[in-house]
């Protein structure tokens, strides 16, 4: 396996999204349905993981019909998920900058292509020191999530274009099946999963996969051993 280049994901990839950022944000948007359901917090959580318009594409208009809520349910849905998370608490997990540094040092490039609010995803990045003159990455992408990856799969095409790199040259590394990993797979790409957050606890409890990534890491310095 000739790598030349790898693409990681930023959420839940290179640093803790799901017990930080995320558990926030779905907790209060569980007591919001919860209130509004007349169930409890555990079961409005549950009703939101199950639920795919939520889970791909954040979008809450279709639970809203199908539960029969009214339409201050989604004033107050979009009330939070418009406000600005803090991002004061959100820290790269320990191994990804010498990672980071070692696939440079390899002469391997370094790429990081997210998905999200693009004013948002851009202050995680600067919270994190991913910018892409902060010497860790050679080019940073940020694009709007469509929940089927082809947002990401285009800016994967225009990176190997723009490096001169075939897809059998690339590996894709994050925790999300539909929004990177079955984009890179599609054109090619090896594949590494992290084995964290709720998007690999839901792949990983499921019993029809869409795919199955052709090697799965603990850590962010795992990738040192397959490269």
């Amino acid at each position: 396996m000739q790598i030349k280049a790898l693409i990681f994901d930023l959420d839940d990839t290179l640093y803790d999204c799901s017990n930080t950022l995320s558990k926030d944000r779905r907790r209060e948007l569980a007591r919001i349905v919860a209130r509004y359901k007349g169930c409890s917090e555990e079961e409005a959580l549950g009703v939101l993981q199950r639920d795919e318009e939520v889970r791909k594409y954040g979008r809450y208009e279709g639970l809203a019909h199908r539960l029969g809520l009214p339409h201050g349910f989604l004033n107050e849905v979009q009330v939070v998920l418009q406000r600005s998370p803090d991002l004061s608490q959100i820290r790269l997990f320990p191994n990804v900058p010498p990672t980071l540094q070692a696939l440079r040092g390899r002469g391997l490039k370094v790429f990081l292509v997210t998905s999200g609010n693009l004013e948002e995803q851009g202050a995680k990045l600067n919270q994190l020191g991913l910018s892409a003159s902060g010497g860790l990455l050679d080019e940073v992408m940020i694009v709007k999530r469509d929940g089927e990856g082809k947002a990401k799969g285009d800016c994967f095409q225009r990176l190997m274009k723009k490096y001169h790199l075939t897809p059998k040259e690339v590996m894709c590394v994050g925790d999300r099946i539909e929004d990177e990993l079955a984009a890179a797979a599609a054109l090619g790409m090896t594949t590494a999963m992290l084995r964290h957050g709720q998007h690999y606890e839901r792949f990983a409890s499921s019993s029809q996969k869409e795919m199955v990534p052709d090697f799965f890491i603990n850590s962010i310095g795992d990738i040192l051993s397959l490269v």
